[in-house]
């Protein structure tokens, strides 16, 4: 059995990027698993060879499985989102399409900065019902935290959080709730890693992330887990 400390590591979060993809593929979702890749796609593009790491300790960032699709598939989907040309939303968004705003947000963000980004996407039309402003709010932490602003994506997710118990998305998008999670799951992780202090105040909303994980789909909270405690 593997035991899963908030305070140990993050390891496998690349392989949690091929977990997500292929769960949402299963259940129908492929516009959503066509985000994760671009997702991981800006990243890699920004930290080209990231995939090819180790931590300290021999862990690699990403395992066979996940190199091969992240070869195969990621790096190879549609072209190249940098480089893609500007299109200009003149009608407003329905609620599905609120999240395939991201590669442009990206764009608009490498070319003129994170608040320039999250401004054009708080002006976005049409953003009405409380789900269509969850999904917004989503993708500006998507943005904030692959532009490097993880304190405005903690706070973001952690807003995300608290309302989808109100909009009951955990019945209807448990894969957005988890998303939601394991992104906060992760850079809680990051900041606890810098002092003593940081790890014990920050242990118990840890433990609550990873129970809500747990709770959503044991199978997929597992790649959270340190695979080497038993």
């Amino acid at each position: 059995m593997t035991i899963c400390l908030p305070g140990e590591p993050v390891h496998l979060w690349l392989d949690l990027q091929w977990y997500i993809h292929q769960a949402l593929l299963q259940t129908g979702k492929e516009n959503y698993a066509a985000i994760i890749q671009y997702d991981l796609k800006g990243l890699l593009l920004r930290l080209p060879g990231l995939e090819t790491l180790a931590f300290n300790d021999g862990m690699p960032f990403a395992d066979d499985v996940t190199l091969s699709w992240i070869q195969q598939q990621v790096m190879e989907c549609g072209e190249r989102w940098a480089e893609e040309p500007s299109v200009t939303i003149t009608a407003a968004p329905g609620d599905n399409d609120i999240l395939s705003l991201e590669p442009e947000a990206l764009q608009i963000a490498d070319n003129e900065g994170t608040e320039a980004a999250l401004s054009w996407l708080q002006a976005r039309p049409g953003i009405q019902s409380d789900r269509s402003n969850w999904l917004l709010r989503l993708l500006m932490a998507r943005v904030a935290e692959q532009t490097g602003k993880n304190d405005l994506a903690l706070h973001l997710l952690a807003e995300l959080d608290e309302r989808a118990t109100r909009l009951t998305l955990s019945q209807w998008e448990p894969e957005l709730v988890f998303e939601v999670k394991a992104r906060r799951l992760k850079l809680l992780r990051m900041k606890s890693a810098k002092t003593e202090s940081d790890r014990v105040r920050l242990q118990p909303d840890m433990e609550h992330l990873l129970a809500g994980l747990i709770a959503i789909d044991a199978a997929r909270a597992a790649v959270l887990c340190n695979s080497g405690s038993s």
